[in-house]
Order: C-alpha cells, then sequence, then structure tokens
C-alpha cells in the first residue's frame, strides 16, 4: 500500500499541480479506504468457492465465511492505519479523527459483508463472475477519486461521483482520518446502499442457502 500511494502521489502532484505534501495523505487514505471496500469485487466472488471442501463435509453457518473474510480485511485496515497515521504525522498534516469514523467503521462492515456475500453467492452459482468482478476494481480505481480531488467534478459531472456506489464509503473512511467530516449528502447515499444490500441479502439469502453447497 506505501509504495502503491507513493507512486501514485507523485503522478497526482505533477497532474494537479499540487505539492507532495498536500497529495500523499488524501491518496494514502484514498487508496487505504478503496483497498478495504474493493474486497466485494476482490475476494468476496472466491470466499464460497475457496471454501467449497470445508462447505461440503461440515455445516458451518455460510455466514461465517463472509464474516471471516470481513473481518481479516478489516483488521488489515486497522494497520494500515496506523501507517496513514504515520504518513499524516510526517508531512506534517497529523489531524485528530472527525467522530463520524465511528459510525463510518460499522457501516462499512455491514456493507461487506451484506454485499460480499450476494457477490459469493451470485459467483458460486455463476462461475465466470469470479474472473470478471476483479476487473472491474480497476475500472472503479481511476473512476473515484483516489489520485484526483472530488471537486474536479462540477455541474453534471458531479453524477459520475452520484452513482459511484464505491465513492461514498471510501469518502466515509478517507475524511474522518484526515479530520474532516464527508459531506451529509453522500451519507444519505451510504445509507440507501446499506438499506438496499439489507433487503436483498435478507430475501436471497434465506431462500438460496440451502443450494450453496451444491454451487461450490
Amino acid at each position: 500500500m506505501v509504495f502503491m500511494s507513493i507512486a501514485f502521489s507523485l503522478v497526482a502532484s505533477i497532474i494537479n499541480n499540487q505539492s507532495l505534501q498536500d497529495t500523499l495523505p488524501y491518496v494514502t487514505g484514498g487508496v487505504m479506504a478503496f483497498t478495504l471496500v474493493g474486497i466485494v469485487l476482490n475476494e468476496s466472488p472466491e470466499v464460497y468457492i475457496a471454501n467449497s471442501g470445508i462447505i461440503s463435509n461440515h455445516a458451518y453457518p455460510f455466514t461465517y465465511y463472509s464474516f471471516e473474510s470481513v473481518t481479516k480485511a478489516m483488521m488489515i485496515f486497522a494497520h494500515n492505519v496506523v501507517v496513514f497515521e504515520i504518513v499524516l504525522a510526517l508531512v506534517h498534516r497529523l489531524a485528530f479523527p472527525h467522530w463520524s469514523i465511528i459510525a463510518a467503521i460499522p457501516l462499512v462492515y455491514i456493507n461487506l459483508f451484506t454485499w460480499g456475500s450476494l457477490v459469493s453467492m451470485a459467483s458460486a452459482r455463476f462461475r465466470d463472475l469470479r474472473f470478471l468482478l476483479p476487473y472491474l476494481t480497476t475500472i472503479f480505481l481511476f473512476m473515484t477519486p483516489i489520485m484526483y480531488p472530488a471537486d474536479k467534478f462540477v455541474g453534471n459531472k458531479r453524477l459520475l461521483l452520484d452513482f459511484n456506489p464505491l465513492y461514498p464509503f471510501v469518502e466515509m473512511l478517507r475524511s474522518p482520518l484526515m479530520g474532516i467530516p464527508m459531506a451529509l449528502h453522500y451519507w444519505y447515499i451510504a445509507f440507501g446502499i446499506t438499506l438496499a444490500g439489507m433487503l436483498l441479502w435478507l430475501v436471497f439469502f434465506n431462500s438460496m442457502r440451502n443450494r450453496i453447497s451444491f454451487w461450490v
């Protein structure tokens, strides 16, 4: 993560005509948050398939595998936060996290679990998705303000952010860690995505969980 953030920051500082001192915290926070949120496309397609042997021979709840994947990703994120704070200190941008991070962490966890479980089920049923979905990560990486500021999107172009399902969750992690609250507008979008994920998970998981062992 550190080397990727430095490389992205060097390029972004040149393109945006900004100092590395201003760019590095923003880009590092964005890479760190996107790495966590992106597991829905990167790791979730493999969750049930990778544990097919255990699923076939043991009657563990299917939610266990999703919880394990998400919890592992959250633990890695927690370690990355330490690195992020060191980066802030090195560039003299150290700030006390905004209180909204307390709400952001559980909200992100819920979404990673619900949407991740749905992706895991879909990938177990349709095996080609496990190869297709990780490629979407690269597309979203460049569509999400990681290397460039979000205020570059003005007018109708702002819709690219409003319809990017990953951006609210990336920003709700990055902004508070930099001591800045996220715009209220994106909290509403995040809550809407969360509600949709919970409803879809309740419907599809309850109706199809008995088929997962046959799909894997």
